[in-house]
């Protein structure tokens, strides 16, 4: 127990929960050699606009209009588990490509809260990302501009993404692509409706607006992903579930996520057991709060436990779960970067993590570069999301421009997932791991 405690206390000073902005903010590649590119340093707002910077052509990087002295914030108040000042990688000076907006030529407009407070770092994970995938196409890439938002509101603004929608629009923007929050998203939706439907658009977040055509998102939803888990299990022949669920927002709506399609699929759930994330179960004390662990599970007799918590919340509770019993859990509870000696309290543990962080030798995975330096893990999620959302924004203008249906786009290998079209949503299949000795290791491709 003296173990336990310990190693919860030192884990708890360096980790920061940051999943919360994921739910806020939810083609095959052929394995040509490829050069690997340099990932682009993340963006600096402090930084003079005439100084260059080399980027693959014929790329361009535009900051849209001089940055106010003061940052706006894209919401009220912090979202959930907010990430410490410190959780980035290292902010290195950024010099722009030179390129008056207001000129007109034809690109892909990348609209991102790059000098929001909030969601700043967020927006930055998927420039760097979208970058590298321009990169990885050379001198092939689509011409793109990145416009640097101060928020994701529908305010007339120049620095909104309403204001900044409009400006790429008359700039000769082929597609946008942008969103990174639900209410981006939907405001993203409006605007295609209202305004300018003539060229796709792609969000990087699940809307709850109505879908205009020519409008399709791409999420990192963790509800979608506790969706996922209950019809593996369900696949698998279990039949009665018990939950466990750390003290959070995102890890009760995540619980919740996994009762109802359980219970849709036909499933029983037997147990619920409130789990603090410190060793105890609605107690002050380890010992007691393991016991509490245990007993009602043990009564239960589970053939099917799912584990709704962060990396180490999960790591906590995992030693008190019955032997023998499978414990299946989303993403939201693993850290595939992590160590061996991390890892190794999920041992037996049983999730569903995108392509990014278990197949790197996919080719489809290979042939994108890795963010240069430490990049905690949730940012290197979106780092994923902005590789796909600069492949699914190739697959939308190739559908156009052939003039297909865009509802007839074929299945993509994403990093991020088996990427597959349905109505608007671009839905992930995820792969399927079992952490062994401390390691993921993979035991179903994403199909």
């Amino acid at each position: 127990m003296i173990y336990f405690l310990r190693r919860s206390r030192l884990l708890s000073l360096g980790l920061a929960c940051i999943s919360a902005l994921l739910a806020a903010c939810a083609s095959n590649v052929p394995p040509a050699a490829l050069p690997t590119p340099t990932t682009p340093a993340p963006y600096n707002a402090q930084t003079s606009s005439n100084a260059v910077r080399p980027m693959p052509p014929p790329a361009i990087v535009a900051q849209s209009v001089p940055l106010a002295a003061e940052e706006i914030r894209a919401a009220k108040s912090p979202p959930e588990s907010a990430s410490r000042p410190d959780a980035t990688p290292d902010m290195k000076p950024e010099a722009n490509l030179a390129a008056p907006l207001d000129r007109s030529a034809p690109h892909i407009a990348l609209i991102v809260p790059l000098t929001s407070k909030t969601f700043g770092k967020v927006a930055d994970a998927v420039r760097l990302g979208f970058v590298a995938g321009a990169a990885a196409d050379g001198k092939a890439a689509t011409p793109y501009r990145i416009y640097a938002a101060d928020d994701e509101s529908a305010a007339p603004s120049a620095q909104t993404l309403a204001g900044l929608y409009r400006r790429a629009t008359a700039a000769g923007a082929i597609a946008i692509v942008g969103g990174v929050t639900r209410d981006g998203a939907n405001v993203l939706a409006r605007l295609v409706a209202t305004e300018y439907s003539a060229i796709p658009a792609l969000a990087l977040n699940a809307p709850d607006a109505s879908l205009p055509d020519n409008f399709f998102y791409i999420s990192l939803n963790l509800d979608w992903e506790a969706r996922l888990v209950a019809r593996a299990a369900a696949q698998e022949g279990f039949k009665r579930a018990a939950m466990v669920t750390s003290a959070t927002a995102l890890s009760k709506r995540i619980q919740d996520s996994f009762e109802k399609e359980w219970l849709r699929l036909g499933g029983e759930v037997v147990a619920q057991v409130a789990f603090s994330g410190d060793g105890s179960a609605n107690s002050n004390t380890s010992a007691n709060g393991a016991q509490r662990i245990k007993a009602p599970l043990d009564r239960a007799k589970p053939d099917v436990i799912f584990i709704a918590a962060d990396p180490r919340a999960a790591r906590s509770a995992r030693p008190y779960l019955p032997a023998g019993t499978a414990v299946f859990s989303t993403s939201h509870a693993l850290d595939a970067k992590a160590d061996i000696a991390t890892n190794i309290d999920l041992e037996g543990v049983r999730f569903l993590e995108m392509p990014w962080f278990v197949e790197k030798d996919h080719p489809a995975v290979m042939a994108y570069s890795r963010p240069e330096g430490a990049m905690p893990i949730d940012y290197e999620r979106l780092y994923a999301l902005g590789i796909d959302a600069w492949r699914l924004t190739q697959l939308l203008l190739k559908s156009a421009s052939a003039q297909n249906s865009m509802r007839g786009i074929p299945p993509l290998d994403g990093v991020t997932g088996r990427l597959t079209l349905d109505g608007a949503q671009f839905v992930r299949a995820l792969s399927t791991v079992e952490m062994r000795d401390g390691q993921p290791l993979l035991s179903r491709s994403a199909e």
